[in-house]
C-alpha cells in the first residue's frame, strides 16, 4: 500500500461519478450523483487515486459569494484509513480557501470535530440529524404545495436566512426527480424534501418561527413515504419533540464549525433545518 504522500491528489470532473457514489455508498453517506454532479459544477472536488488510478479518498469545496465556503465530503475509503490521508485531503481542501481568501465553514461529525479543532475551527452551533419514516399525513397543517412561481420568493428568504444566495442551489434541487416543496401561503417559509441514497432528505426549512416551521415539516413528513433524514438546529426543542412524536429518533450529532470566524452567517433563527452537511 503506497504511502500517502505518494497518493495522486487532483481535481475530478463529471467522469468520476460512479466512483464518487461508490465512496459515498462505502462510508453509509446519503449523497446521491446528483449531489455529487452539483459540487463538481458548481465547486471543487478533489480526488486522491491509489497506483492503480482507483478513487480512494475525496474532498469537496461549495464557495457561496459572500465570502465564505462550505467544506464537506471528505471521505477515505477503508482500506486507506488510519494514515493521514484525510488529514491530506482537508489540507487540500484549506489551501485552496487560503488562496481564493474564503472563511471555512462545515458541519462536522463527533469523529470529524476532533480533527477539525486543531486545525483552528472553532464551534458555532450543535445540530442533530433525526431519522423516522414519513407518511401518515396530519390532519390540519397550514402548508401548501411550492409551485415554480414561488421560487424567486423563497430564495430572497433563503439567502437572508442563509447568509448567502443559494438559487443556483434551490433550482437544483427543484428540478430532481421526486422532489417535493411546500410553502405557506401569505408568509415566508418553505420546506424542500429530495430523494437521498439511503433516504429522503428534509432540508432546508427556514420560516419566520418555529410554528410555521413545524407545519411545513409535518407536511413535508406526511407527503413522503418511507425513510426521511432531517438536520435540526439544537434550538429547536418543540421541533425535536414533535420529530420525536411522530417516532423519529436522533441518528448522530453534527457540529458546525469555521474557519476564521466565531459567528454564523444570515439569521439562524430563521433555519429550522439544515439542506445537509454537505450544503449547509
Amino acid at each position: 500500500m503506497a504511502p500517502t504522500d505518494e497518493l495522486a491528489v487532483a481535481r475530478i470532473g463529471l467522469d468520476a461519478l460512479a466512483e464518487a457514489v461508490d465512496l459515498t455508498a462505502e462510508a453509509n453517506w446519503n449523497q446521491t450523483a446528483d449531489d455529487w454532479a452539483f459540487f463538481v459544477e458548481h465547486g471543487i472536488v478533489l480526488g486522491a487515486r491509489d497506483s492503480r488510478a482507483k478513487l480512494v479518498a475525496t474532498t469537496a469545496l461549495l464557495p457561496y459569494a459572500t465570502g465564505f465556503a462550505w467544506i464537506s465530503l471528505v471521505i477515505v475509503s477503508k482500506a486507506h484509513r488510519g494514515r493521514g490521508l484525510g488529514v491530506r485531503m482537508l489540507s487540500e481542501c484549506l489551501a485552496e480557501l487560503r488562496s481564493r481568501a474564503l472563511i471555512g465553514m462545515l458541519d462536522a461529525t463527533p469523529a470529524g470535530a476532533r480533527i477539525y479543532g486543531p486545525l483552528g475551527f472553532r464551534p458555532i452551533m450543535g445540530l442533530k440529524r433525526w431519522e423516522g419514516t414519513g407518511g401518515n399525513p396530519p390532519a390540519q397543517h397550514r402548508a401548501r404545495p411550492l409551485v415554480r412561481s414561488g421560487m424567486p420568493k423563497v430564495a430572497r428568504f433563503d439567502a437572508v436566512a442563509f447568509g448567502a444566495d443559494r438559487g443556483e442551489l434551490l433550482a437544483n434541487f427543484c428540478g430532481r426527480a421526486g422532489m417535493l416543496g411546500f410553502e405557506l401561503a401569505g408568509r415566508n417559509g418553505y420546506a424542500l424534501v429530495r430523494p437521498g441514497r439511503t433516504a429522503s432528505q428534509l432540508g432546508p426549512v427556514a420560516a419566520e418561527n418555529e410554528r410555521d416551521a413545524i407545519d411545513l415539516i409535518e407536511a413535508a413528513i406526511g407527503s413522503t413515504p418511507g425513510s426521511i433524514f432531517i438536520d435540526v438546529p439544537d434550538a429547536w426543542t418543540q421541533t425535536a419533540a414533535r420529530l420525536g412524536a411522530r417516532g423519529f429518533r436522533v441518528q448522530r450529532p453534527f457540529l458546525r464549525m469555521a474557519l476564521g470566524r466565531n459567528m454564523p452567517y444570515g439569521d439562524p433563527p430563521l433555519i429550522f433545518a439544515i439542506a445537509g452537511p454537505e450544503y449547509g
